[in-house]
């Protein structure tokens, strides 16, 4: 299935995979939408086909390290430890899995930790915030960074590799 990005301005570039004809379309209609939009395509050719709007602002990869994570309180200061699983990563966030029964809440701040499988083995250490859950993963946003971190480099750079 086809996957079309939406720009900032919300538009998307179909593509017929039969007769390559490109055309734009305005997407603003499915910004607020909530599940996955996927939209059946009818191409002046006559060729029928279905693509899904991909709404992120960055490329996410499907990964899986684990990692540890710190719960923080007032101040950052870190006052749980549990174990997780990295399941996708962007350079704004990740997709996480706890491991046990943590007790975590959207806004809850998080310290977490984790290697890459890229070739330094570069070892990650990410303040972010927790924007999602679902049953047991996570949806977290990494705290703003100056884009020179150390941390941010390495994930830029092990994404761009993908």
């Amino acid at each position: 299935m086809q996957k079309l990005f939406v720009t900032e301005d919300n538009k998307a570039t179909l593509f017929c995979p039969v007769c390559a004809k490109s055309r734009s379309i305005d997407a603003s209609a499915y910004i607020a939408i909530e599940r996955v939009v996927r939209i059946r395509i009818k191409c002046p050719c006559g060729h029928h086909y279905t693509a899904q709007l991909e709404r992120r602002r960055h490329f996410r990869k499907m990964v899986h390290f684990q990692g540890t994570y710190s719960r923080a309180a007032d101040g950052w200061r870190h006052t749980r430890r549990g174990k997780m699983a990295v399941l996708d990563l962007s350079r704004t966030g990740l997709k996480l899995r706890v491991v046990g029964d943590e007790h975590l809440r959207v806004g809850d701040r998080l310290v977490v930790e984790f290697q890459l499988d890229d070739r330094k083995k570069s070892c990650i250490r990410q303040e972010s915030v927790v924007k999602r859950i679902d049953g047991t993963q996570l949806g977290a946003e990494f705290s703003p960074s100056d884009p020179a971190d150390p941390n941010a480099k390495a994930i830029g750079f092990y994404l761009f590799a993908a």
